[in-house]
């Protein structure tokens, strides 16, 4: 077998350099000998080789020194090393692993071990050269991913913006027209420009939330964070969504033994708040949504805690994934964009530095968790002055 491979002999006799040489260069490995660490070095630092078989015991530097120059110089440092010597003490053995040998070949030598420890060892540098370039080209093509995933997410947040402006038109004259500020409407005109509003609410809403994903995904959306109080935001979540709840004739109560101060985004965290709000009433036929506050320490941990349908086990970790909504009988009633969780799980991990989980029983209702610091910890990079 004809093998490939550049080595370089080092030994300063030259009868066993010559015999060590012919070894190699009959299995059609490509041989340089040198006869002196100092000429060696020179050699090896002008054009690194594949191997160096190395003796120990030369005048001048010996092998070990030799070594240790090897290993302290870029060019060489990932250059195996195999030892070549006559010394057989177990200390010796050691101290050539301690410099940055990797094998060590006692004399007198025998043809099929050198040549066996010569093959593994070529084999393994080279696996290891070839690993390493594919984690180069792994990592170059993640940047690359990654720089085309931004550009994505501000294109859709971009062209989100755009749509957002004509769909505020159509919502806002539809509604000036349900009015009946331009005139009367009959009942099916009234019915169908109903259906409008209420499709044109669901796509903004869509809009809003791709949005609101996009700049996040693209690192684009900042924290503004403030100093309030977890009632106030506690109230206007509930202001918000009490219409919705008095239209199913849900109760809507709050639990807290405490109201802590803290400061993080109000604005992101009341969006937060409202999404799990306004679940809990839509997948609620009857009962009570109860919002409860707890201090954990150094965090602050909301619940929102409904007597709805439930989810069964085996939907639970589709809950925070995008565009997912869990199969029930109430599903096409709530309607919903598919992506209110899953923004809420964004910010809360990405912005809040928080965390969020469930647990639900079915036919017995569900607890939606968020766990956030009561500090915000933030840079000047990721901070808006909340009082712009």
């Amino acid at each position: 077998m004809v093998h490939s491979g550049n080595i370089m002999v080092v030994e300063d006799d030259p009868n066993s350099l010559k015999m060590v040489s012919d070894m190699l260069i009959v299995e059609g490995y490509k041989v340089r000998a040198a006869l002196s660490s100092k000429q060696a070095l020179k050699s090896a630092f002008a054009n690194p080789p594949d191997l160096i078989l190395l003796d120990i015991k030369m005048p001048g530097m010996d092998g070990f020194e030799m070594c240790q120059m090897l290993k302290q110089d870029e060019r060489t440092a990932e250059c195996p090393v195999i030892f070549v010597s006559g010394l057989q003490a177990i200390t010796d053995k050691v101290r050539g692993f301690q410099v940055g040998g990797v094998d060590f070949i006692t004399k007198p030598l025998q043809r099929e071990e050198v040549l066996a420890r010569v093959s593994a060892q070529l084999e393994l540098s080279q696996t290891r050269q070839q690993l390493e370039e594919h984690a180069r080209e792994l990592s170059e093509a993640n940047l690359k991913l990654q720089e085309l995933d931004k550009l994505k997410n501000m294109f859709i947040a971009s062209m989100s913006h755009e749509l957002r402006t004509p769909m505020n038109s159509i919502i806002g004259f539809t509604g000036i027209m349900l009015q009946g500020l331009t005139g009367e409407l009959n009942e099916k005109q009234e019915d169908y420009l109903s259906r409008v509003s209420k499709s044109g609410q669901h796509l903004l809403a869509l809009i809003t939330d791709v949005i609101d994903i996009s700049k996040v995904e693209a690192g684009q959306l900042v924290v503004s964070p403030q100093h309030f109080s977890l009632k106030e935001v506690i109230d206007e979540a509930i202001e918000n969504t009490q219409p919705k709840a008095n239209k199913k004739q849900l109760k809507l109560e709050v639990d807290a033994t405490n109201w802590p101060e803290i400061y993080t985004d109000y604005h992101r965290l009341l969006q937060c708040l409202l999404n799990y709000l306004s679940n809990a009433i839509k997948f609620t036929e009857q009962g009570t949504v109860t919002v409860i506050v707890r201090e954990r320490n150094n965090d602050v941990e909301i619940a929102v805690q409904d007597t709805g349908i439930g989810i069964a086990e085996a939907d639970i970790p589709k809950l925070f994934t995008a565009f997912e909504r869990i199969d029930s009988h109430l599903k096409i009633i709530a309607g919903g964009t598919g992506l209110g969780l899953y923004l809420t799980k964004k910010i809360v991990t990405d912005l809040l530095q928080g965390t969020v989980a469930v647990e639900s029983q079915v036919g017995k209702g569900s607890t939606f968790f968020i766990r956030i610091p009561k500090e915000l910890q933030v840079n000047a990079v990721q901070v808006e002055d909340a009082t712009k």
